[in-house]
């Protein structure tokens, strides 16, 4: 499945900021995404992972609910486009469960697992996640 920059550039970006965050006093959204507390992330709880970190760092009245405004998709072309790719039902709004949706139909946890993975067992540790971004400071892609 081919992954478009569009889409891994804000989630790298994105997840950089989480990294930074899960270190502060923030809510540790690796344990938030890590659903059956086994202290690894799967694939589809990378993808709530990454859908979290878009949407806490867009939503910004933490509504659960993002407007073109919030998107950023208001003079920019693209970003329209990337809003009305994820508004399912065309209202005008996404929702979380529209982004958690669009994200795992566009496989957008895919390229992240595959490359964190280092010791290719499918899922993500903490430490995984932690060397993957400390591995990229510095380093914008």
């Amino acid at each position: 499945m081919h992954i478009t920059k569009s889409i891994l550039l804000p989630a790298s970006v994105a997840l950089s900021f989480a990294v930074t965050a899960c270190q502060t006093t923030q809510p540790d959204r690796f344990v938030k995404s890590d659903t059956n507390r086994d202290g690894q992330l799967s694939r589809d709880e990378v993808n709530f992972y990454l859908v979290t970190v878009i949407f806490e760092a867009r939503d910004a009245n933490g509504d659960k609910q993002m407007t073109r405004d919030e998107w950023g998709a208001i003079n920019d072309a693209r970003q329209t486009k990337a809003f009305h790719d994820r508004d399912a039902n065309h209202d005008g709004i996404v929702s979380f469960d529209e982004a958690l949706a669009y994200g795992r139909k566009k496989g957008m946890a895919n390229q992240f697992v595959h490359e964190a993975d280092s010791n290719k067992d499918g899922s993500l540790s903490r430490e995984e996640v932690t060397a993957y971004y400390g591995s990229r400071e510095g380093n914008p892609r």
